[in-house]
């Protein structure tokens, strides 16, 4: 446990050294409810509430009972929203559409009607919560508030990012089986082939870093192991810049964030941002960087909402905002008070997704943007629903909802994902089907493209299950009821292959054979201590995962633990190596993948720990006969909310926190440089 999570149990106990803690509240009743509610994926982030142990979430959730009149910070833009779990919170039965096609709407009077049954069902579960006394009411917000606790004083509020297709190798991070030495490192991403947006990034030259103000991305010269800030780019003070791409083959800066005063039309310059909200957006803004030391802008593109995440694939930027529709405000004779716009005009009926529920509160809008044309937009759709995420793999987008079907304080029913499915190629848009599956996904690792087919991992209740969908969204293929009485915590796939982790009281990492799509089968099973948070192929035949270890006596953890599985034989992995980074509390790869550099070509694997002076960086090797060998543990200096950067440029490897960038030889893992910007 680290610093921060130490100041916050302290909190906990006193304000709860008074308070009766309920029985639905001991230990081993959070315990269940946890582990059945700690399913919501943050781009790049993950729950990770398991590392104040049981009891102390016991006392979080009384403590919530006294706090939740505290005000939240509103609908983030990390993906987080409460319609996702309402149902989980307020028991509501959902029923969910059996079509497989995805309805557009008809007319905007058409999406008011669903907006209209969301607010009606709200009111409805408001009365019944009062005629109850209101106790459901108030320990569901308190749950939510401790939940918000625990998450927000360890997450990064940097976004995610990745590697430019447009550079020079692929990486094994993208989930490729090889891996060649490059010149210079590429952002860790989930697909391979799909690039991401990052807070750091390099040209094999300069490094492009997103600085403390959030407004500023430094281009640094690099030239003979110096470091030199030689220019920036300014998004101006009222804008924020959540994430980047580096194209070098376009010569290209692609910058995405926040803009605020963004309006309609002229008519609008009065109104307040609570009475429109079109007065902020997510907005793109491409630079040529021919000269890196003399950006030139090209041409932005706005669309309404917070900003949820992008890819990049093939010069076409695909970008995704969250819009979230705030019922007290909306007329149905002003569309523009519910529906989204897009440079300015709002998106038209044909172009919006209705959801496959009754109701819904929020928009997921996509749009396309071809990088030769950067101030236009190629395409643009907008998801109606309730709150979900966002999966792409090489051909399609995979937008994802959970509905719960049971109460917080009450006797489980389960949960359904429901699914949809938009291809895009070239800019162009289009939806192709929908579905759903029981259970939920822990991360976008739990789901993955292959083939045509798609394939899941999911977590329902006390189980979980392997499901294969067509594409059509079909389920063919299935196996159910798989590790009783725990859950998924890292999933990867690679070709008819596939390896998840569930934990509980151990690690066992499950091999699936997928070769035939409708008769997928466990063919491999280890049980360890511990678990792997997160997996990555390190070659044909090792898995890597970097995770906790626990003490089986105690079942605390007590180190980062780094696993090496033996995969040449899928029907009996074998854990080949580890190695235990003792009073290491956590690691930022645990949320946010893309903080992991790990390149077998170069044989590195990169990543910060959370330790009780602070953060380290840890720079290790692997090989068959001397396992894991540590060749780097150097203190990170910074102290910015977005997560570590390790990135390599030929043999210097630039560990970047915040305005702190510190570069270290990979001859003899020296200090060669440092700057702060």
């Amino acid at each position: 446990m680290d610093r921060r999570e130490q100041d916050i149990l302290d909190w906990v106990r006193q304000e709860t050294e008074e308070i009766d803690v309920p029985k639905k509240l001991e230990p081993e009743n959070i315990r269940r409810m946890l582990e059945e509610k700690e399913v919501r994926e943050r781009p790049g982030k993950k729950r990770r509430m398991y590392r104040f142990g049981f009891a102390a979430a016991a006392c979080i959730a009384a403590a919530g009972l006294a706090v939740w009149q505290m005000p939240r910070a509103g609908y983030d833009e990390t993906g987080s929203s409460p319609g996702g779990t309402a149902g989980a919170e307020r028991g509501t039965e959902v029923e969910i559409s059996g079509s497989k096609t995805i309805a557009r709407a008809d007319s905007y009077e058409q999406v008011y009607g669903y907006l209209e049954e969301y607010q009606k069902q709200l009111e409805e579960e408001e009365k019944r919560m009062m005629a109850e006394g209101g106790t459901a009411s108030d320990l569901a917000r308190g749950k939510e508030e401790s939940v918000a606790i625990a998450e927000d004083s360890d997450m990064d509020t940097g976004m995610n990012g990745g590697a430019s297709p447009y550079q020079k190798t692929e990486t094994l991070a993208a989930g490729g089986a090889e891996s060649a030495s490059a010149d210079y490192s590429e952002t860790n991403v989930r697909q391979e082939g799909v690039d991401e947006g990052d807070i750091v990034k390099t040209d094999g030259r300069y490094l492009y870093v997103l600085e403390d103000n959030g407004r500023e991305i430094a281009i640094v010269d690099t030239l003979d192991q110096g470091m030199k800030k030689a220019a920036s780019v300014d998004a101006g003070s009222n804008n924020s810049i959540h994430e980047f791409y580096v194209v070098p083959g376009m010569k290209k800066l692609v910058v995405v964030g926040y803009q605020s005063g963004e309006l309609l039309g002229k008519e609008m310059a009065g109104d307040s941002a609570y009475s429109n909200p079109h007065l902020s957006s997510t907005v793109a803004v491409t630079y040529d960087i021919s000269d890196p030391l003399k950006p030139v802008e090209e041409g932005r593109v706005s669309q309404s909402g917070s900003y949820s995440s992008s890819r990049m694939v093939d010069g076409y930027l695909y970008m995704f905002s969250e819009f979230y529709v705030w019922n007290g405000n909306i007329s149905p004779h002003e569309p523009r008070s519910y529906v989204p716009a897009v440079n300015g005009e709002l998106i038209k009926e044909s172009n919006i997704y209705l959801p496959p529920v009754s109701q819904a509160n929020m928009y997921e809008i996509i749009t396309a943007v071809d990088l030769k044309e950067p101030g236009k937009t190629k395409d643009s759709k907008a998801i109606f629903s309730k709150g979900g995420q966002v999966y792409v793999s090489g051909q399609n987008i995979y937008f994802y909802e959970t509905e719960w079907q049971n109460s917080f304080f009450g006797s489980s029913t389960g949960c359904v994902t429901t699914i949809r499915k938009v291809s895009y190629k070239d800019g162009e848009l289009e939806a192709k089907a929908q579905g759903k599956f029981d259970g939920y996904l822990n991360d976008s690792f739990s789901i993955d493209e292959y083939e045509g087919n798609l394939r899941v991992v999911t977590t329902d209740g006390d189980t979980n299950s392997v499901y294969v969908l067509d594409k059509e969204l079909d389920i063919i293929g299935s196996i159910e009821d798989l590790a009783k009485d725990e859950r998924v915590y890292s999933a990867r796939f690679m070709g008819d292959v596939g390896y998840f982790v569930t934990f509980r009281e151990t690690d066992p990492l499950f091999s699936v054979d997928l070769s035939d799509p409708k008769k997928p089968k466990i063919i491999g099973e280890l049980k360890i201590p511990g678990f792997s948070e997160y997996l990555h192929f390190y070659g044909e035949d090792q898995l890597l995962g970097i995770g906790m270890n626990v003490d089986e006596e105690t079942m605390i953890t007590d180190g980062v633990k780094l696993t090496m599985f033996d995969i040449s034989d899928k029907t009996d992995v074998k854990e080949a190596d580890t190695y235990i980074l003792e009073n290491v509390y956590s690691t930022e790869v645990g949320y946010d993948y893309k903080a992991a550099l790990v390149d077998p070509g170069r044989n590195i694997i990169g990543f910060a720990g959370y330790t009780e002076g602070g953060q380290n960086y840890y720079l290790f090797a692997y090989d068959k006969k001397d396992g894991f060998v540590c060749n780097m543990e150097e203190h990170i200096n910074g102290n910015a909310m977005r997560s570590t950067r390790g990135v390599y440029i030929e043999d210097v490897i630039y560990v970047v926190q915040g305005n702190i960038i510190e570069a270290y030889s990979l001859e003899d893992y020296k200090k060669v440089d440092d700057l702060i910007l």
